[in-house]
This record gives structure tokens, C-alpha cells and sequence, in this order.
């Protein structure tokens, strides 16, 4: 198989469950909302219960899939990363190691840190998705020769997701599982 019908499957399959990760935050956010607003009965609801439960494994692989997926592209089907990209890795690949040893010791006193690391991420996805999608034509990520320029994208699927939008998903929803977690502990 040559790498580029690899690149074309393996877009279309991450940009749908990059779809579906979105959709996913988005309604729990709106669940969220309706538990801590709205809902009269002041117990935990189970969902939260099993998020803050499986706090650390979840983090952990979804950390190591955007990192092993990042390095495939990457490394072997040789899409070089621009600056905004590495400035994302840069706040992803060290989760990886957090969450793995938080989850060995089961010390969730990380969460702090990945939520910090993992909103910042987001901000620059953020930022480099609306670079890429052209509302921001002003702004070019880099002069130099022989960068790779931000705001072209390695790839577009269905019109609207591109890389950059794939790593906010990712960092929305280790923000979202770190946030239901810390609020959890909190009310134990």
C-alpha cells in the first residue's frame, strides 16, 4: 500500500472521528451545564463518577494516539509540521509521560498541569485552525525559506477539518475529562 492512499484513508477515518470527538464535547458540555444548573438532585451523576474514575487511562491514551499520530504523519508519511504544529506537540507529547505516571502511581495531583498544558494547546489549535481555514490571511506563520508556511493545510476534509482542528478536539477533550475529574474530587 503507498503512503499516499494510507494519507487519504487514514484522513478521511481521523477527520470523521475528529467530527464525532467534537460533537461528543460539545453535547457534554451542554450536559455538564444542565447537571451543575439545572438538575435539582445534588448527586453525582454516573457518567462523572466514571470520568473521574478513569481519569488517568483515558488522558493517557488519548495523549499517546494524538502523539503516535502526529509522529506517523510526521515521520513516515513525511508531512512536515509547521511551527504552529511543533508548538502544539510541544504542550502534547509531555502528557503522555504525565498521565502514564500519575496512572502507575495513581496520583491524580497531575491534572493541574495537563489542564494548563492542554489549554494552551488548545489556544494555539485554536489560532492555527482559523489561520488555516483563511480568516486570518494576514498573519504568516513564518519567512523563513524553508518553513513550512502555517496557513496552507497539509489537507482539508469535509471543508472545515484540518490538522490544527484535530489537535483542538484532542486538547478539548483532555480539558474536559481533567475538569470533570478535578470537580468530582472536589466534591467528595
Amino acid at each position: 500500500m503507498d503512503k499516499e492512499l494510507i494519507a487519504s484513508q487514514l484522513n478521511h477515518y481521523l477527520s470523521l472521528a475528529t467530527i464525532v470527538g467534537g460533537l461528543f464535547i460539545i453535547l457534554f458540555a451542554c450536559y455538564l451545564v444542565f447537571v451543575i444548573y439545572f438538575r435539582n438532585d445534588r448527586r453525582e451523576p454516573n457518567l462523572l463518577k466514571i470520568i473521574s474514575e478513569y481519569v488517568l487511562p483515558l488522558g493517557f491514551f488519548a495523549s499517546l494516539g494524538g502523539t503516535l499520530m502526529s509522529l506517523f504523519y510526521s515521520e513516515y508519511l513525511l508531512y512536515a509540521p509547521c511551527s504552529l504544529c511543533w508548538y502544539q506537540r510541544i504542550f502534547l507529547y509531555p502528557q503522555v509521560f504525565l498521565f502514564a505516571y500519575a496512572w502507575y502511581r495513581k496520583d491524580k495531583n497531575i491534572l493541574p498541569y495537563s489542564l494548563l498544558l492542554s489549554f494552551v494547546g488548545l489556544l494555539i489549535a485554536l489560532d492555527h485552525h482559523v489561520l488555516q481555514i483563511g480568516y486570518n490571511a494576514l498573519a504568516p506563520c513564518s519567512t523563513a525559506p524553508f518553513a513550512v508556511d502555517c496557513a496552507v493545510p497539509s489537507f482539508i476534509e469535509f471543508g472545515f477539518v484540518t490538522f490544527p482542528l484535530m489537535s483542538l478536539v484532542l486538547f478539548g477533550f483532555l480539558i474536559v475529562i481533567v475538569v470533570v475529574a478535578q470537580k468530582f474530587a472536589k466534591n467528595k
